[in-house]
């Protein structure tokens, strides 16, 4: 996977080594190759591709709970579903089982 994310950060073999079943898979290459963009370093790519991938959901989550529900009821909602997909770890693990494949299923 890392090896496909330099390559699409690079601008080399975008298309031709990129077999999906959906569109959406390519998603799992494209958020971290924006993150590593970002970084600089690989060590970052997932982290700071799951903070494009964060910014994009409260963007969403503050435009819908506001308009289709009451604001006290919207904003608690919508602010726990962001800690859901911001935390990669699933919901009752410690933070120390944290890894970055952990990441990589959050996003896959």
């Amino acid at each position: 996977m890392f090896s496909s994310t330099v390559r699409i950060a690079s601008g080399r073999d975008k298309f031709r080594t990129l077999i999906f079943h959906t569109s959406l898979g390519a998603l799992t290459l494209y958020i971290p190759a924006a993150g590593y963009g970002l970084s600089g370093s690989m060590g970052g790519a997932m982290p700071v591709g799951m903070v494009i991938v964060i910014l994009l959901f409260a963007a969403v989550a503050a435009e819908i709970p506001g308009s289709r529900m009451q604001k006290a009821l919207g904003l608690p909602l919508a602010a726990f579903l962001l800690l859901l997909v911001a935390a990669p770890a699933n919901p009752g693990e410690r933070i120390g089982d944290l890894t970055f494949a952990m990441f990589y299923n959050r996003l896959g």
